[in-house]
């Protein structure tokens, strides 16, 4: 393993001295870095050597949050952003400063497949572990820096694909819907982003999910369309319509269990879309009747793929695991089954203190 030692300089967060060690026991002491000036950060296996979990200290956080995109090189800036989510996800790191974090540094980013999974973490940080209250600030804050980069980004290339399908993902605010909604209808155009079949859902599957459009326009992409693709994105749009109505609806189709395996997925994503929690709660129990009934009766895959997708992980509260709790004490459910239940169990416990820890930090900043 080696240990970094970085600084602000005004040529960005540049490396002043690495030391190689060996870590054995809970604590190792680095006699080479003993009278050294404390650094703006220190990065536990740079060069990513080995496999670890590591964490900043608060000064180096603090680095890393201001300024992550002044780290100039490429590996140690990855090691940063990856420590910063672990911190986040063990409620160590407020959501909101990584949400902050990414929005800073994402623009040095020039590997998109680290892009898409930093905006993806960025995403799910708002969903699952941001404040409630703060949460559309977060998003109004993405949105805007996805917007900005959309429009300056290479015509055409990957990257650009990939700041179109993140603001897909996380518009919320009625001026991003607006702007979605003129991509998809040509009223905007962005120059070099080819608005393709894909992307077209992406686009409608958001304004629907935001309630801006509804079937009549899912029925005409659909027409557009009408490929076993085309059949698989309509369904899980359908789903994602936020009324009771259309939450009843994919129900019925879910647990009647004669949907080809794609459908059957995307419409269990629909009905279970991010910030449609209320809408699934009155469903929450007879999630938990249908599980061993889906056990005996359906196929190992559609089954253990129901249990695990339509967990009401959204519903971040104490309830959630009491009734997870009570279910698993009296059905004494299949190992499989359980597994799947105590996974879905653990995700919403970390969700809680990872509120826990952002709505303090927010209380702590008033």
């Amino acid at each position: 393993m080696a240990v970094g030692l970085y600084d602000r300089t005004g040529n960005g967060v540049v490396r002043r001295e690495r030391v190689e060690l060996d870590v054995s026991g809970p604590r190792t002491e680095v006699p080479e870095l003993v009278g050294q000036a404390q650094p703006d950060l220190v990065l536990i296996n740079d060069d990513d050597l080995t496999f670890t979990k590591i964490r900043l200290d608060e000064r180096s956080l603090r680095t890393v949050v201001e300024g992550v995109g002044e780290i100039t090189d490429s590996l140690p800036r990855a090691l940063a952003f990856g420590a910063a989510w672990d911190m986040t996800r063990d409620a160590e790191m407020a959501a909101r400063d990584y949400v902050d974090l990414v929005i800073s540094g994402i623009g040095g980013v020039d590997d998109v497949m680290v892009a898409q999974t930093l905006l993806r973490q960025a995403t799910a940080a708002l969903i699952n572990y941001a404040d409630p209250a703060w949460r559309p600030i977060g998003f109004e804050r993405l949105g805007g820096r996805l917007q900005e980069l959309l429009n300056t980004a290479e015509p055409g290339g990957d990257l650009q694909l990939a700041y179109a399908n993140a603001l897909a993902d996380s518009a919320r605010t009625d001026a991003h819907l607006s702007l979605l909604r003129g991509l998809l209808d040509g009223a905007i155009t962005v120059d070099g982003l080819k608005i393709d079949t894909d992307l077209r859902w992406t686009l409608l599957r958001r304004l629907v999910a935001q309630g801006t459009l509804g079937e009549p326009e899912i029925a005409a992409e659909l027409a557009s369309d009408p490929t076993a693709t085309g059949q698989r994105h309509a369904a899980g749009a359908r789903a994602a319509i936020p009324t009771a109505e259309a939450k009843a609806t994919a129900w019925e189709r879910i647990v009647g269990a004669d949907l080809a395996n794609a459908e059957f997925r995307a419409t269990l994503l629909g009905f279970t879309e991010p910030g449609q929690a209320e809408l699934y709660r009155p469903f929450m129990e007879r999630y938990f009747a249908q599980l061993a009934p889906a056990w005996e009766k359906w196929t190992g895959e559609f089954a253990q793929t129901f249990a695990e997708m339509m967990y009401p992980s959204g519903l971040v509260e104490e309830a959630t695991l009491e009734r997870t709790d009570a279910y698993i004490a009296e059905s004494d459910p299949a190992p499989s089954l359980r597994r799947l239940l105590v996974e879905g169990r653990a995700g919403v416990e970390r969700a809680l203190r990872a509120r826990a820890k952002d709505i303090a930090t927010g209380q702590s900043r008033v």
